[in-house]
């Protein structure tokens, strides 16, 4: 999308609004004394703050946060920020008071739903973990969709392509009562894929694609529209939305990284007032991975149990009697659950060259929890990135000042015909840095956006860390494993 450009600054640039609980009505708030609102990259929960006076006419309802829910929103160029006031404090001396509430945007709302074990069964029927596994896309909208329909939170849920078609890297997780950020943070940061969570109101631009409604209904009606939903993806050859929205909702996608390396930030062209270029430490040596084993060997170390609790029994005859077999049986299950994953259950890989660069007091060791077999191509790539994870990094943040070639949110169009190219959290972009003439291709990782009524407003995008290396073990990997995959597909058919 290309927008004219709009060079106006009125008292309130950010279009900052309150609401009510439920999204339906909303009062503009200039008049504020400051504001600042922080988005982050991936499934981490953005901040800001808002001061206002005391006497401000919603100062009132800032203050209701300790018993109700008070949204918040922020709109600039296409970017939004939508959350919520979390705290406030109200001080100063009597009649000059300040109200400053601190916010947290919507994000936190996947954080307060659980990954169950089975979310078409009671809460006293739950099975042992929901375990997925394939592309990536397709996993986390599973955990996601499955979840926030059981959990009942109005959302709007954009479907991931067919999964014949998902080309996003294969990936297995495990869920048993695990909070969706939690589980699915990691393996976000891992590949480069964002989490787009924000809330819908009628008015305001809805995300293109096929979208599943979850706004209204109880659990059972919300997990049977998901399902006609899903069978409707694999069927219609359509992307159109399931149907037209009309509540509000928070909408909730899985977004890859867009490359825009034609977006380039340079210390050079006097459009940035100050950066802070920083760097980090690598970590641990040593990568563990696992804590399960596979199947096969948890079923022969059970075998193994059971024949030597029947070889007792038969050599001690009837001597013990009922009571006897009754025992043995306990001490074999006893004995299983005591042995099941502890053997072949954990792989490791090592960085020797990076160990003897750093020499002897290097971080020796981390861990990394894999729920598939030790042995797996999916452990030994786990590792290797962990490795990769751990080789530390640097990332920059710069506070823009007045520039005519980009701006947070979309692209715009000057009245000369020249584009000033728009960015937004999760682009690939290029950075100069002069002090070392370093150029680098990375991701923007998050922005902040400040205002008062002293200073023009000012946008603080951050670069880095850089993630989604790769190297030939890895996508040697990921070939055998989709080789795997194909294999086991082709023998499903049959």
């Amino acid at each position: 999308m290309v927008a004219n450009i709009n060079e106006s600054y009125n008292a309130n640039p950010l279009n900052l609004m309150v609401h009510n609980n439920d999204y339906t009505q909303r009062i503009r708030m200039p008049g504020y004394i400051d504001v600042e609102l922080n988005a982050e990259f991936g499934l981490n929960a953005g901040t800001g703050t808002v001061t206002i006076p005391a006497d401000h006419k919603l100062a009132g309802r800032i203050m209701q946060c300790d018993q109700d829910v008070v949204p918040v929103t922020a709109e600039f160029n296409g970017w939004t920020w939508t959350g919520r006031v979390d705290s406030f404090e109200a001080t100063g001396k009597p009649g000059r008071e300040t109200v400053t509430a601190t916010l947290i945007d919507d994000k936190v709302q996947l954080g307060s739903v659980l990954a169950f074990a089975n979310t078409r069964t009671p809460l006293a029927l739950q099975g042992k973990s929901d375990h997925q596994r394939g592309p990536l896309e397709s996993v986390v909208y599973h955990y996601l969709s499955e979840n926030i329909a059981r959990s009942g939170l109005p959302a709007y849920l954009v479907m991931p392509p067919k999964r014949i078609e998902d080309k996003s890297p294969r990936i297995d997780l495990s869920a048993r009562m695990t909070n969706i950020d939690a589980l699915l943070r990691d393996v976000l940061n891992q590949y480069d894929y964002d989490v787009e969570c924000r809330m819908w109101w009628p008015g305001q631009p809805f995300p293109e694609g096929k979208v599943v409604p979850l706004v209204d209904g109880d659990s059972h009606e919300r997990l049977r529209r998901l399902t006609h939903a899903n069978i409707d993806q694999v069927f219609s050859p359509n992307d159109d939305p399931i149907q037209p929205p009309t509540k509000p909702g928070l909408v909730v996608a899985v977004r890859k990284v867009r490359d825009r390396q034609h977006v380039r930030f340079s210390t050079r062209s006097g459009e940035i007032d100050s950066f802070t270029l920083s760097g980090k430490s690598p970590g641990a040596a040593r990568q563990v991975v696992g804590g399960k084993a596979d199947d096969w060997v948890n079923e022969a170390i059970g075998l193994g149990i059971d024949l030597a609790v029947q070889g007792i029994l038969t050599a001690i005859g009837s001597a013990a009697g009922p009571a006897g077999a009754a025992v043995g049986f306990a001490l074999g299950g006893v004995a299983k659950n005591f042995m099941e994953d502890t053997v072949l259950a954990f792989t490791d890989r090592t960085d020797v060259e990076r160990a003897a660069q750093m020499g002897p007091f290097h971080l020796r060791e981390g861990f990394t929890q894999s729920s598939a077999g030790a042995f797996t191509f999916d452990t030994s790539k786990l590792a290797e990135r962990a490795l990769l994870d751990a080789q530390g990094g640097k990332s920059v943040t710069m506070t823009m000042g007045h520039t005519i070639s980009k701006v947070l949110g979309d692209d715009q169009r000057h009245s000369t015909g020249k584009i000033r190219y728009g960015y937004r959290i999760g682009d690939r972009v290029t950075f100069e840095e002069h002090l070392s003439g370093t150029v680098v291709s990375d991701i923007i990782t998050g922005v902040t956006v400040a205002d008062n009524h002293d200073e023009r407003m000012r946008i603080t995008p951050r670069i880095g860390k850089r993630k989604n290396t790769s190297n030939p073990f890895i996508d040697f990997t990921d070939k055998l494993n989709k080789a795997t995959e194909t294999v086991r597909d082709f023998g499903l058919a049959y």
